[in-house]
């Protein structure tokens, strides 16, 4: 009976290439499942399935590690954003009650969200829905302001209406 490193060593030999290449090729370039993958090596499914687990190649565990990857790369953005910002910095319209002012308060809450998301990565989830609905409603008062808006509801409102 053949061993799992005698299999490694033939594989190995067969692709010119280390074993961890071989299985990134087959399983993401050629996006093989463990069945074919299997067949394509002529090993068991299961040593298949072993080594995809142990390179770290499985669908979950390359979602997760792209997601961590993702992560790590909106902190280090964030980190590059607020190096010149001054958190405790004055207010320049807070006496007033208009747009501006709300934008202003809307921006500021986005760099402390922002904040906590370097400070306290755990609070990840959190983090990404907060920054997102404030970047939506920056989003919105920059097309108020440049009266897209209520060209986007008019838009969406035709096409909701088509469907009905």
């Amino acid at each position: 009976m053949i061993t799992n490193k005698e299999y490694k060593e033939q594989i190995e030999k067969r692709y010119g290439k280390p074993l961890k290449e071989v299985m990134y090729e087959l399983v993401v370039d050629q996006n093989l499942d463990q069945w074919d993958g299997s067949k394509e090596l002529g090993i068991s499914k299961e040593l298949f399935v072993k080594w995809r687990t142990e390179f770290r190649l499985g669908p979950y565990q390359r979602s997760a590690d792209l997601d961590e990857k993702r992560q790590t790369e909106k902190i280090a953005q964030y980190k590059e954003e607020l190096k010149s910002i001054d958190l405790n910095r004055e207010f320049i319209y807070q006496d007033e009650e208009s747009l501006r002012g709300f934008k202003e308060i809307i921006e500021r809450m986005l760099e402390l969200e922002k904040q906590r998301g370097i400070k306290d990565a755990s609070s990840n989830l959190s983090m990404i829905i907060q920054t997102g609905v404030l970047e939506t409603i920056i989003d919105y008062i920059a097309q108020y302001e440049e009266k897209k808006l209520i060209k986007k509801y008019n838009f969406d409102l035709e096409w909701l209406l088509k469907d009905m």
